[in-house]
Parts: structure tokens; sequence; C-alpha cells
């Protein structure tokens, strides 16, 4: 008797492990590891069906919702992996695993910049990510060029229309530099000018964007003769406070006006703000004030498509080019927008349109568009 229970001890001691081992077998790891198997074979549907198995009984099963998100990535499935790696992140926002799967997903599709903000958020929680690291290169703009070629035309009923076209050559590197040359040709009031305009920012810092612009004119009334403008902004979270200084010398008048912006960007997509101008009017021996306030929002659903709209009520005491005289005072609402199409191939369409109208009976409708060509 003593003997058997020895025994039984024994067996217990040296078998339950085993027994464990087995039961653990028989649950979701067994199937992981086959679903897993299957993955390396390159049998990406049949991984598909196991790990799915093992979801519809053990639906918050993060080994098994992982192996699903990968093999519909692999299966250029991206929509359903960036679904399913959702499911992770519902449960654990800071899975890093599951914010890179996503990323991915989401570069596969042509969305940068969704895929910029999750790649980012892995970051974060891992600075030295390998995945991320490899996938960076592909994720840093390079420079490029972009040439613009557009028509706008001005329907006015204190004036006859004006018309006029542009050309832009405009050179980028997103969070790293921008310059651009503008030609802008226009006949408007009876007389026809040019005005070359060359401009800049760049970015000291992340979120600190410098901008600098410059303007010749000097044979026309239309533009200013020489004019300038000073802009600084800086971005803390989703929030972005600029402020931009502008100086125009006509040669009948010069204005100086300084515009103090607060922009709120809540999601990728969208961005909103405004903010107040106040401008300071000289010619001859006479000084104006003159204020404004203006609002705008910005939406981009998807990254070949945005639109934009504004609103603005101004004061103004001075219309460059106006006869007989162009000092004038009025207060006007001034409201517009516009859509920006990108197709493929590097093909770029622009269409947008305003509308002021001012306190002494007269209005100004402005349709411009343009074409251009990004490489």
């Amino acid at each position: 008797m003593c003997k058997t229970k020895y025994l039984i001890i024994f067996s217990l001691f040296f078998l339950s492990p085993l027994f464990s081992a087995s039961a653990a077998e028989t649950g979701p790891e067994k199937v992981v590891k086959q679903a897993h198997a299957k993955e390396l074979e390159g049998d990406y549907e049949r991984a598909q069906s196991l790990y799915e198995s093992i979801i519809k009984n053990y639906p918050d099963y993060e080994p098994a919702l992982v192996g699903l998100g990968q093999v519909k990535y692999w299966q250029g499935n991206y929509q359903g992996a960036i679904d399913t790696y959702a499911k992770i992140l519902k449960i654990d926002p800071d899975h890093v695993g599951a914010l890179v799967g996503t990323g991915k997903a989401y570069l596969a599709l042509g969305k940068q910049r969704k895929a910029q903000e999750y790649f980012n958020r892995a970051e974060k929680l891992e600075p030295n990510e390998e995945e991320v690291a490899a996938v960076r290169p592909q994720l840093e703009h390079k420079t490029k060029m972009e040439i613009n070629a557009g028509y706008l035309t001005q329907d006015m009923n204190y004036a006859s229309e004006a018309q006029g076209e542009y050309q832009e050559i405009r050179v980028t590197k997103e969070k790293g530099y921008g310059l651009g040359l503008t030609a802008v040709y226009l006949n408007k009031f009876s007389q026809t000018g040019l005005d070359t305009r060359v401009y800049g920012n760049y970015y000291f810092f992340e979120g600190t964007r410098l901008d600098l612009g410059l303007d010749f004119s000097p044979k026309t009334n239309l533009f200013p003769e020489v004019g300038a403008d000073f802009g600084l902004a800086q971005t803390v979270w989703k929030i972005t406070g600029e402020v931009h200084y502008n100086y125009q010398n006509y040669a009948q008048a010069t204005t100086q006006t300084v515009r103090p912006a607060l922009f709120f960007e809540p999601f990728a997509f969208l961005k909103i703000g405004g903010g107040y101008e106040y401008q300071n009017l000289r010619f001859g021996n006479v000084r104006r004030n003159l204020n404004g306030g203006f609002g705008e929002v910005r939406v981009t659903p998807v990254e070949w498509f945005s639109v934009y709209g504004f609103y603005s009520h101004i004061q103004r005491g001075f219309e460059a080019g106006r006869r007989p005289s162009p000092y004038i005072n009025y207060t006007a609402n001034v409201g517009g927008g516009g859509v920006v199409f990108d197709l493929m191939g590097g093909y770029r369409l622009r269409f947008d349109g305003s509308y002021e109208k001012r306190n002494i009976n007269e209005y100004q409708a402005t349709i411009n568009i343009s074409a251009g060509y990004l490489f």
C-alpha cells in the first residue's frame, strides 16, 4: 500500500507538467503556431483561416489578431489589416506592433500622412523600432519641384472686367524648406502690369517656421513697386500661432499690414482658424488705421483632394490702379474658397473663387484656374 502511494505521488510530480503542456497545446496557442507555420510557408489563406478560427472563440486574443492583420497585409487587403489592427489598438492604444502594422498598411494605400501619424506614435514608444527605421526613407519627402500656370478673371460692377495670367515655380521639402518664384501679368483698369514675387520658408526646428517674401513691379500702378513680408509660425500640440507682417510701397501710397492668427488642427484632415488684421495706410500727409478679421477652414479627406474656404471683413482706403483716383473708403465682406486635385502622374488642378461685397454698392467676383505638374 505504501509503495502504491509513493508511485502515485511520483507519477503526479513528474507527469503533471507533461499533462499541463499537452492541455495548453490543445488551446489557441497550438493553433497560432500552426497558423504561423502556414504563414512562413506562404499559405496565407490557410493561415488566415486558422487565425479567424481562434478569434471566433477568443475575440480579444492578441497573438491571433496580430497574425491576422499581418496575413491580410501580405495578401494586399490593406484596409482589412487596418481594421484588424484597430481592434488591438482599442484594447491597447500603445501596442507598437499594431501601430507599425497600421502605418505600413496606410503607406501601401498611398496615405502617407496617415502612415506618418502611426509611425510617429510607435517611434515615441520605441525610438529604435526596426520596422519604423526601415520605412523612414519612404516617409521623408525628397525635394520636389512644382510648375503651375493659371488664368484669372475679375468681374467688377464699377469697372471693366480684369484678366490676367500667371506662372509659378515652387521647390519644397517637407519640414525642411520651400522657395518659389511667381510672375503675374494683369490687365485691369485699362492698365497692364507685371509683378514678380520671390518667396521662401524655412523650418528652424520642428514646428517652427519662418516665412519671407519680396515683390518687384517698378513700372506699373497695379502692383507695389517694392513689397516685402515676414512671418513666423509656431506649432505646439495641435495649435499653431502665426503672425505676418506685410509692407507694400506703391507709387501713390504705402501700406503696412499685421495679421496675427491662431489655427487648430484637431484631426489630420481638418484645419480651422482665424485672426485679426491691422493695416496702416499712408498717402501724402494722410495716415489711416484700418481693421479687419478673418476665418479659414481647410479639409483634406484624402491625400489627392483638398478643399478650403475663408471669410473676412475688411476696411480699405486705397485700391491700386483705380481711376480717376485710387483713394476710396469702404468696408467689405469677402468670402471664397477653392479645391485642389492631385491627379495620377504628378498633375495638379486648382480652382479658386471669391466674392467681395462692399458697402458702397460695389462688388468684385474673382475666378482663378490653374494647372501644374509636380516632380
